[in-house]
């Protein structure tokens, strides 16, 4: 009987919360956020190009924004290398595994007034693994806060959104 209630709640629980997550989908962007802490906004810039932006609605968030971009690499266009990265000014680029991605170019930029952005731009395979495709890159902004369980709400729901990305082009 435990055994049974305990299953119950635990589906309770989970729909419950299921009951908050959107999912966004385009022909090649789904991710899943919550309404309650992010807006949505589009903007198309050309045929193969898309950006998908959440911007947080909690106020003690600050300005917390997540940019979904990906772009299609034409013929002769390539996936950038080190060097190419190691071109943007007072900053470190690292190279690795992200999120699923492989050889993923990661950096930050801090400011004085507390903001922070974070990039990771990863390439995206063709169907068989040979070439990339596409060029995802994922832009997250923050301002720091000082309040440790507020910034950590904040930190959590970014993460949920970012965990549940998925590009299928």
């Amino acid at each position: 009987m435990k055994k049974m209630l305990a299953l119950i709640m635990a589906t309770l629980l989970a729909l419950s919360a299921a009951a908050f997550a959107e999912a966004y989908r385009s022909d090649d962007i789904t991710f899943e956020y919550d309404e309650k802490n992010f807006e949505i906004s589009l903007d198309d810039r050309t045929d193969d190009e898309t950006t998908v932006v959440l911007h947080g609605k909690n106020e003690a968030w600050g300005n917390t924004f997540i940019s979904f971009y990906l772009k299609d690499l034409d013929d002769g266009e390539t996936f950038p290398t080190m060097a190419d990265m190691s071109q943007i000014p007072d900053t470190t680029v690292t190279q690795g595994d992200w999120n699923g991605y492989k050889n993923v170019f990661m950096y930050t930029l801090e400011y004085d007034d507390g903001t922070s952005e974070h990039f990771f731009t990863a390439p995206v395979m063709d169907d068989d693994d040979k070439e990339v495709e596409d060029l995802l890159t994922v832009h997250i902004g923050v301002t720091k806060i000082e309040d440790e369980s507020v910034a950590m709400e904040r930190d959590d729901a970014i993460s949920a959104v970012v965990d549940s990305l998925k590009v299928d082009d």
